[in-house]
């Protein structure tokens, strides 16, 4: 299990035709934007600098003759394209189609910027029946964005993912779908240079172009290591030709502006090409190195060096978030409502916290009670009780909230914070995470909540009570143990997966929840939940469910 397919939810029965609409239309928008762009760019930069637009015309191209009628196949190109998202037939095959012809978009697109290149020969439009054909071509396609073909390499990158949909008993209608598939697919390749639409170089740079995505998707771990891949290389192309042109109305600092454009597009690609590559680990746990965080759970300077960009983007996701819920989830208190575990510990899953709401959720955490309780609850709570907080900070693109979260606990008592780093990347499968390395968080929280200060403030409740009356009559050994509160806030950025994700199954191995009434559970406490089968994956939950009954077998 080390690429992308068999990462990708596989499904035998019939795709909706909203969802393959979605996929064609995310394949297609993206090729317009960018293609559009980078032709826009290429006309540009040939009118003011016409020599560093590239000419790729070689002695063979001389020889090949200009066939009009060889429109007709050139035209199949976007009729296949758009028609191979309703013939493959399962999730995996019309993701597989759907990132691969993505990556071929993205890739060319930044060859088409860094090396523009002009279609060399003037073409001649027919005065025959084809005419209409190349009228409407040039009017949608400039003779620019020519190394790689994209009509090569989408043709090949079709044949290869249109190969298997085919599957009958009849060997003859597979061998008759497979031909019928490379002839349109060799037609539409040959038409490219016989309509003098491209060189023989950007044919052979679209084949190669084919062969570098088709190996690349085999490699990748899952779809989200291309999508952070495209992010990287959309945004660069935009800002950097953004860049470009607001250089061009700059009569003054143009050079300046369009060097500091470059220079932002440049970090914006390797910030997330470096988040790709820490999708492609195999172990999240590594994530720490990629997330350094302090023991206060903030983002290091260090951190923010490598992924400003995509630390910026969740900060204003979180924000926006916050306010969602604010706004639009008025009395589903619900969401953040701990669950208690037994008499002594809550465990609650939270988005990460603005500080001005900290007061408020602790509030209703620790007392059951509102806000506006808050000032007077230091002189209303008992002295024989107390609280401890364990944060367990998930979001690995975003500081906590626990800096805040301790502040905020220590203006009504000095109850230990405790603060706990498990990196999960969004929307990352729990399953990439080590069952060692969950179940070693697990052990951790066990040893917070019987640990030696736990055990002292206990004691220390204990001695102080010893040989006092209280107005309601001895305080006993039981009701001071049950007076030490223990909250276990599991926290990401929009409190929707992760932190939900990773709490289901901390329950699951106390053994509050089972693998026959955790998903009920789910719908009940977080119906906002966002966790599907391929996030957390059965075989993950029968793992920490059976883990202790595996590691201390019972006897008989």
């Amino acid at each position: 299990m080390n690429n992308l397919s068999t990462h990708l939810l596989s499904t035998t029965h019939a795709l909706s035709i909203s969802t393959r609409f979605r996929h064609l239309c995310l394949a297609l928008a993206i090729f317009y934007l960018l293609y559009n762009v980078t032709t826009f760019y290429s006309v540009s930069l040939y009118e003011s600098a016409p020599s560093s637009i590239h000419n790729l015309a070689t002695p063979f191209d001389v020889v090949i003759p200009f066939m009009p009628v060889m429109i007709i196949p050139y035209s199949w190109s976007l009729i296949l394209f758009v028609v191979g998202f309703f013939l493959v037939r399962t999730s995996t095959q019309l993701s597989l189609l759907t990132w691969r012809l993505i990556l071929a978009t993205v890739f060319a697109c930044l060859i088409f910027y860094f090396y523009p290149a002009r279609f060399s020969f003037n073409r001649v439009v027919p005065d025959d029946w084809t005419q209409f054909g190349y009228q409407f071509l040039q009017l949608v396609d400039k003779p620019f964005n020519q190394l790689p073909s994209l009509h090569v390499t989408y043709a090949i990158l079709l044949g290869v993912s249109l190969w298997e949909v085919v599957a009958s008993k009849n060997p003859w209608i597979s061998v008759a779908y497979r031909l019928l598939l490379i002839s349109i697919c060799t037609l539409i390749a040959l038409s490219t240079v016989l309509t003098y639409q491209h060189h023989l170089l950007d044919m052979l740079g679209g084949a190669v172009l084919a062969v570098a995505v088709l190996i690349l998707s085999s490699r990748i771990r899952n779809a989200l290591v291309i999508k952070h891949l495209a992010l990287g290389s959309i945004g660069f192309l935009l800002i950097a030709i953004g860049g470009f042109y607001l250089a061009n109305m700059s009569m003054i600092v143009s050079e300046v502006v369009e060097n500091l454009a470059i220079i932002i597009a440049a970090y914006w690609l390797i910030s997330f090409t470096m988040l790709a590559c820490a999708y492609q680990q195999a172990k999240s746990i590594q994530n720490t190195r990629w997330f350094q965080k302090s023991n206060s759970g903030r983002l290091t300077v260090y951190t923010w060096m490598k992924f400003a960009p995509i630390i910026i983007i969740y900060n204003g996701m979180s924000f926006l978030g916050q306010w969602y819920f604010k706004v639009f989830s008025k009395g589903q208190r619900h969401l953040l409502t701990p669950y208690a575990i037994n008499n002594r510990v809550k465990v609650v899953a939270s988005p990460r916290l603005r500080q001005a709401d900290l007061h408020s959720h602790l509030a209703h955490w620790l007392f059951d009670c509102t806000s506006l309780e808050w000032p007077s609850l230091p002189e209303k709570m008992p002295s024989s009780v107390h609280c401890q907080i364990i944060v367990i900070d998930l979001a690995a693109e975003i500081s906590s909230h626990v800096y805040h979260l301790e502040v905020a606990a220590n203006g009504i008592t000095k109850m230990p914070v405790h603060y706990l780093y498990l990196p999960l990347l969004d929307l990352q499968p729990l399953s990439d995470v080590l069952l060692k390395d969950h179940i070693d968080l697990f052990k951790r929280l066990e040893a917070l909540t019987q640990s030696a200060e736990t055990r002292a403030i206990t004691a220390d409740n204990e001695s102080r009570v010893e040989g006092h009356q209280v107005k309601y009559g001895q305080v006993k050994d039981d009701q001071v143990k049950d007076s030490l509160t223990t909250i276990i806030n599991f926290h990401c950025v929009m409190g929707l997966s992760r932190s939900i994700g990773v709490q289901v199954l901390y329950l699951l191995y106390c053994g509050t929840l089972t693998i026959h009434n955790y998903q009920s559970w789910i719908e009940q406490h977080y119906p906002h939940a966002h966790l599907t089968d391929a996030y957390l994956p059965q075989s993950l939950v029968e793992a920490v469910a059976n883990y202790k009954s595996i590691e201390y077998p019972t006897t008989h």
